[in-house]
């Protein structure tokens, strides 16, 4: 029993890292590049912007896996499956479970992108939220929403904006308690065919500006080296991509100086 009294003590201490209804990242490859993934266009848009989703032309479905500081009781576990809609828009189902039976949230969503021309995407997603506490608190549930966009103005440069939960859906009536809101702002330049480089800006209700920046380079077809850094608390990221066949495989870690390493791993398939 003393793990689970450390465990929510852990929570609510670090409560800027476990806010309740957080928008929880999918995907080792972003992980990888510190989460500045706004810009990126793949399964896992469907976490970080629907607005990528458009650029899914097969059926594609994966899983994603994290254990943060190497705590099972702040364990991720997150799947996504896409299902493009035409030559220019993809809808997704995606569910993502952290923590353990006596602390967990749950989210469920489905969400759709769109191209409008070669410059432009588009997408918005509606969520489903679930938090579960032991004893006394019970389970509370509530409904919002997500969107984002982006945008080629030159070649070589991608503009992307997200915001998540842009109403502050309210989690319990007690003390008017509300999810935050979760807005992302960020560039990905493309210096050539084997190197990007992503910069973003993350903001919270309520708390600081979170800066990232990710590299991510292709050392050969088959295989990818990242890395990235961001701020507030400060973490440092590594990882790399596989991809052999119709799968691909991401793996990376993060590093608190504080908690220490948090290991991601995901495997995405996609149809021929």
């Amino acid at each position: 029993m003393n793990k689970y009294y450390f465990t929510f003590f852990f929570l609510f201490s670090f409560n800027s890292l476990f806010a309740t209804g957080e928008n929880i990242s999918a995907g080792a490859l972003s992980a990888a590049v510190a989460n500045a993934s706004v810009c990126y266009s793949d399964l896992w848009s469907a976490f970080n912007n629907q607005a990528g989703l458009a650029g899914i032309k097969k059926f594609t479905g994966g899983v994603y896996f994290e254990n943060r500081f190497g705590m099972s009781e702040l364990g991720v576990k997150s799947f996504a499956a896409a299902f493009p809609l035409g030559e220019s828009g993809a809808l997704a189902l995606s569910g993502t479970y952290f923590g353990y039976s006596l602390y967990n949230e749950k989210k469920i969503g489905l969400g759709f992108g769109k191209s409008f021309g070669k410059k432009l995407k588009a997408g918005v997603q509606l969520d489903y939220l679930s938090t579960v506490i032991a004893e006394n608190y019970g389970t509370r549930a509530s409904l919002t929403g997500e969107a984002g966009i982006i945008a080629e103005p030159i070649e070589n440069l991608l503009l992307g904006f997200h915001i998540y939960n842009p109403m502050r859906a309210k989690i319990a009536d007690y003390a008017d308690e509300r999810i935050p809101s979760t807005m992302r702002l960020g560039m990905l330049y493309k210096f050539s065919e084997q190197v990007m480089v992503s910069v973003e800006d993350e903001k919270e209700t309520d708390s600081g500006n979170v800066i990232k920046t990710g590299v991510d380079y292709r050392i050969a077809e088959p295989l990818y080296l990242r890395t990235g850094f961001s701020t507030n608390p400060s973490h440092i990221s590594f990882g790399f991509g596989l991809k052999f066949g119709q799968f691909v495989l991401d793996a990376a870690a993060s590093y608190h100086r504080v908690l220490g390493f948090t290991p991601h791993i995901s495997l995405r398939f996609e149809a021929k």
